[in-house]
C-alpha cells in the first residue's frame, strides 16, 4: 500500500478543508433586533407612566442583549477595540433616548404623589380644624410693634 493512493489524498484534503472552514467561520449572531422604544407622547396619567416605565425596562433589556451580541462578534474581528467603541456608542445613544422617557414618567409620578399627599393633608386639616383655644393669639393680632412694650426702655 502506497500513501500516494489518490483516494486517500482526496479524502484527507476534504477533511482538512472542512475543518479549516469550520474553524475560521465567524459565529452567526443576529444583532438586527428591533428595540421597542417607549412612546414619546407626554405622560398625562399614572397608568400611562407605569406603562412607559415597563416599556423602558423592556427597551433597556433589549439594548443590553444587543450590546452583548455585538460584543461577542467584536472579539472575532481584527480591530476589536474599534468595533467595541462602535457598539458602546450605539448602546449609549439608545440608552439616552430611553432615559428621557424614564425621567419624564418618574417626574410625573413624583408630582402626582406630592399632589396626593397635599390633598390628604388638606382633607385632614378640614376634618379636624383647630379650636379657638389651640390657636395662638399672636397669629390673630399680628406682630407687635417694639414701641408698644411698656417694660422696655427706649434706646438712646
Amino acid at each position: 500500500m502506497n500513501w500516494y493512493n489518490p483516494i486517500k489524498i482526496v479524502v484527507a484534503t476534504l477533511v482538512l478543508a472542512l475543518c479549516t472552514a469550520c474553524a475560521t467561520k465567524p459565529p452567526e449572531v443576529n444583532t438586527d433586533v428591533v428595540i421597542n422604544f417607549p412612546p414619546t407622547d407626554p405622560v398625562t396619567s399614572v397608568e400611562q407612566a407605569d406603562i412607559v416605565l415597563d416599556a423602558v425596562a423592556l427597551s433597556k433589556s433589549q439594548i443590553d442583549w444587543r450590546f452583548k451580541q455585538k460584543e461577542q462578534i467584536c472579539y472575532t474581528r481584527f480591530f476589536v477595540n474599534h468595533c467595541l467603541l462602535n457598539a458602546k456608542s450605539e448602546k449609549r445613544l439608545d440608552l439616552a433616548r430611553v432615559k428621557k422617557m424614564e425621567v419624564e414618567a418618574n417626574y410625573f409620578k413624583r408630582n402626582d404623589n406630592v399632589e396626593q399627599m397635599d390633598r390628604n393633608l388638606v382633607e385632614k386639616n378640614l376634618a379636624n380644624p383647630l379650636s379657638d383655644a389651640e390657636q395662638k393669639p399672636e397669629s390673630a393680632s399680628g406682630p407687635e410693634s417694639p414701641d408698644s412694650n411698656p417694660e422696655r426702655e427706649p434706646a438712646k
